[in-house]
């Protein structure tokens, strides 16, 4: 009985190390200024050529407001802003071991180039080497039996798992005939590494690619969903900046700036949902570590010269398009926005003010919004 109570006491105190992350300075002591080799992946903090603009202050830059999506016990947010191999900057929750965004820019003589845009061969997912304390991130050992899934969940009150009725219904075009869940194909799910940054944005540079498949750049993602909807957006985008920022190659100093974030489910605590090698459950343990995703989107803004006059005067440029859908296993297409748009759907998300390009007001203008989908500036 003695041994008993001791190994459950001792149970009991991993699973509140495990979610009292407030306590590791890791986390909590990494600020914008770790962003240190990633200050050019913000809008307007570098010019074409990689220069610095002079007195660079990295927080006019960094998307504002967002650090509202972050997990925050006891009033204390543990997120951390990241530099993965110079390629991708990211702001980190290291509660929900996912990130709230992901940032990077495609130059112009990347857009220019002939790439396939697959993922590359031979490159597994690895541990971020910015120092981060590996408790906070996710493993492979996460992802143990990922492509047999089922879309359901466990509570801490009830023995069996419960339908989740909205994953169901995005799969199978109905509701569920119960709330039982068995082993039936209906229920049956894959799960992805899903990449915030996609690979393909790294085009023409393998190093780049490889810089993406680091775990603080990866949320649960449905494989129908990111194989299917947000994969073809990922690539609708690369033809986006093709068309409209370098325009037909008559422009130059081009630069594609791409923000990607996540909307965690913990956001509402009737729909929080975490993934591990257990399953999903709507509660954070050892056997579910990694919140899953309720939303994703994108948003991105081009600058560019351009010259109507055979290049005797040329003329700054500014191009911009968003897009977000729910992370789930259906096969609807992503939805699209304007940035300004974006910001204010998530703004009612998170509370707070959100400006995805706070150093440029033409990002955020209308006028310069320029359809994913049409894919062409006339």
């Amino acid at each position: 009985m003695i041994r008993f109570i001791a190994i459950f006491v001792s149970f009991v105190m991993s699973q509140h190390l495990l979610l009292k992350v407030t306590g590791y300075p890791e986390c909590s002591t990494v600020g914008i200024n770790g962003l240190s080799g990633c200050e050019c992946k913000f809008f307007g903090a570098c010019d074409a050529h990689g220069a610095q603009n002079a007195g660079l202050n990295i927080a006019h830059h960094v998307p504002s407001g967002l650090e509202g999506f972050g997990h925050s016990p006891s009033g204390t947010r543990n997120l951390a802003y990241l530099c993965e191999d110079n390629t991708v900057a990211i702001l980190y929750d290291c509660v929900n071991r996912i990130p709230i965004f992901a940032a990077t820019v495609i130059a112009g003589s990347q857009l220019s180039v002939a790439d396939p845009g697959g993922r590359p061969r031979g490159i597994p997912f690895h541990q971020s080497r910015t120092g981060l304390n590996q408790d906070f991130q996710q493993t492979g050992e996460d992802y143990t039996g990922a492509s047999r899934r089922k879309i359901c969940y466990k509570t801490r009150s009830e023995r069996d798992e419960k339908i989740d009725k909205n994953w169901y219904r995005a799969k199978n075009s109905e509701d569920p005939p119960s709330d039982y869940c068995d082993d039936r194909a209906d229920k049956k799910v894959i799960m992805h590494r899903g990449h915030m940054i996609a690979s393909q944005y790294g085009r023409g540079n393998r190093e780049k690619k490889k810089a993406t498949f680091v775990y603080t750049n990866a949320v649960p993602q449905f494989g129908l969903f990111n194989s299917v909807p947000w994969q073809e957006c990922e690539g609708k985008l690369i033809l986006w900046g093709q068309n409209n920022c370098l325009r037909d190659g008559m422009a130059r100093n081009v630069q594609m700036f791409i923000v990607v974030g996540a909307i965690p489910s913990s956001m509402s605590s009737t729909e929080a949902r975490y993934f591990g090698k257990a399953g999903f459950s709507n509660y954070q343990d050892r056997e579910y570590r990694v919140n899953v995703p309720k939303k994703m989107w994108t948003a991105a803004c081009c600058t560019f010269e351009y010259s109507d006059d055979r290049g005797n005067t040329w003329r700054p440029g500014t191009k911009s398009t968003a897009f977000w859908r729910d992370n789930d296993p259906g096969k609807l297409p992503c939805n699209e926005e304007k940035v300004s748009s974006l910001a204010e759907w998530l703004k009612s998300s998170a509370g707070t003010e959100i400006n995805l390009f706070p150093y440029s007001d033409e990002c955020n203008n209308q006028r310069n919004f320029m359809s994913l989908f049409n894919n062409r500036d006339k």
